[in-house]
């Protein structure tokens, strides 16, 4: 069991690309090999869920990235590899794994094939521009997550800032997250199985 919480990069979160981004399937799979992308996306998924971080066991991750889950190696190596390349960290039973990554390095393009290289610079910038103009719609999702928790608002807009939002981002995140959780919509009108079981029917003519 190991505790993976997020990197926060400045820069990376700024001006870096999505993990679970096409750009990284197509062109970081090259250079990390498809274990690591695929944890660095199994990573993502949870992070989504547990924005300060989360348990993980070794052994059920290796599973799900279908490599030896004796001891849980298999996703020990993936961490390992992943350090490498500078998009994870090892800390004290933990381990801390960037949600964003760079584009790839002049030396890291070299691992690609010609024609990969030649459409490199086009796609990298296509992700990158998605990854910032996503950067309202991730505050606002964790600042929902964080909301449901009962968190304030200033403490949700200063994890916010910590994820390298802008601040004023930050702060009508916060604030439209804590008023949706005060004042969440009406509920839907029941099914019409249980609107028929709840009103009466009307009595047969000649009974």
């Amino acid at each position: 069991m190991v505790w993976v919480e997020p990197w926060n990069d400045p820069h990376t979160e700024a001006a870096g690309v999505a993990v679970r981004s096409p750009y990284v399937e197509k062109y970081w799979t090259s250079v990390l090999g498809p274990t690591q992308v695929l944890m660095l996306r199994h990573v993502a998924d949870q992070f989504d869920r547990h924005p300060d971080g989360f348990e993980m066991r070794l052994a059920d991750a290796s599973v799900q990235l279908g490599v030896s889950p004796a001891g849980g190696k298999g996703a020990l190596r993936a961490f390992y590899r992943l350090e490498r390349f500078r998009l994870a960290a090892a800390g004290h039973s933990l381990w801390a794994v960037r949600r964003s990554v760079p584009v790839l390095s002049r030396q890291n393009l070299l691992r690609l094939s010609d024609d990969l290289r030649a459409s490199h610079s086009k796609d990298a910038g296509a992700a990158a521009a998605v990854w910032s103009e996503q950067a309202a719609e991730r505050a606002g999702h964790t600042a929902l997550l964080l909301a449901r928790r009962g968190e304030s608002a200033e403490s949700i807009a200063r994890r916010l800032e910590a994820m390298r939002v802008p601040p004023a981002a930050c702060t009508e995140a916060a604030k439209a997250a804590i008023e949706l959780v005060a004042d969440p919509q009406p509920e839907l009108a029941p099914p019409a199985a249980q609107r028929t079981a709840r009103t009466p029917a009307p009595e047969m003519a000649g009974l």
